[in-house]
């Protein structure tokens, strides 16, 4: 679901209206000038957001839909983090702690912006480990049920979840996605990362470890599928050339989340 123009126009204004920062503000580390530039590139192109090399996958989808949703929520949000330390969106809090919020995030490894979006969100929902840097690999990975629970709490409507941690899915859920994405949801596709290869997506695996976003509804036919998604700042075809078989798709594919936007 893509934003209006007037959205954008809203969120860009925002911007334009970036409050001062206090002193002893809550990321230290992170250039203003940069942050409120990459808000700036974001708003006008979502695909530019990326995870780069945290394995911030989850809160990158989810941000990437709200960026295409409702633009304004995400300035808004990263506003209130940079200057204040904390944000809500609908009933979403998001409090990171101080070892995320001093962190300096190397710039060839996660833009700041996207620090400061995707690892709050992490952090904020760890009850043990930090997400305190972009090789914190265990405490930056999503829990279960976690990315349907965020849509609902920015307000989403008639979030659906089906999907495993350690069991794949196949031809019954990818129709059920397929529905969902032609009848306007937005779609979050739990997989493994070998599927984004033309030489692993035929392999098999046994637990999901990725998360991306379908772009647009799946080519579906004959028993075979193909498909565009947003994940690592692109958007990305699988497979790269021809399409896989329902079969050897199911092999690293684990379930969706989809939810139904609402513009009130």
């Amino acid at each position: 679901m893509f934003a209006g123009e007037m959205r954008k126009t809203y969120a860009l204004s925002l911007i334009d209206r970036f409050p001062p920062l206090p002193k002893g503000r809550p990321f230290p580390r992170i250039d203003p000038a940069e942050l409120i530039a990459g808000l700036r590139e974001r708003v006008k192109d979502p695909v530019k957001q990326d995870q780069g090399a945290a394995s911030l996958c989850c809160p990158a989808s989810f941000f990437f839909c709200v960026l295409n949703y409702k633009p304004e929520l995400y300035v808004q949000y990263v506003i209130d983090l940079f200057t204040t330390g904390r944000a809500r969106i609908g009933s979403l809090e998001v409090k990171p702690g101080m070892a995320c919020r001093v962190y300096q995030p190397p710039k060839d490894k996660i833009a700041g912006v996207d620090w400061v979006a995707l690892a709050s969100l992490r952090d904020s929902y760890n009850a043990i480990l930090d997400v305190a840097s972009v090789d914190d690999d265990i405490a930056a990975r999503t829990r279960e049920g976690e990315v349907a629970k965020w849509f609902r709490q920015v307000g989403y409507a008639g979030v659906r979840d089906d999907s495993n941690i350690f069991v794949s899915k196949g031809r019954k859920e990818i129709e059920a996605f397929e529905r969902d994405a032609r009848a306007w949801r937005d779609v979050c596709l739990f997989v493994h990362t070998n599927i984004l290869y033309d030489v692993k997506n035929k392999l098999n695996s046994h637990v999901w470890n990725h998360c991306v976003v379908v772009d647009e509804p799946p080519d579906v036919r004959n028993g075979r599928i193909s498909l565009n998604v947003y994940t690592y700042g692109e958007i990305m075809r699988i497979p790269k050339i021809g399409t896989l078989s329902i079969e050897e798709f199911s092999r690293n594919f684990y379930g969706y989340v989809s939810g139904q936007p609402t513009f009130k």
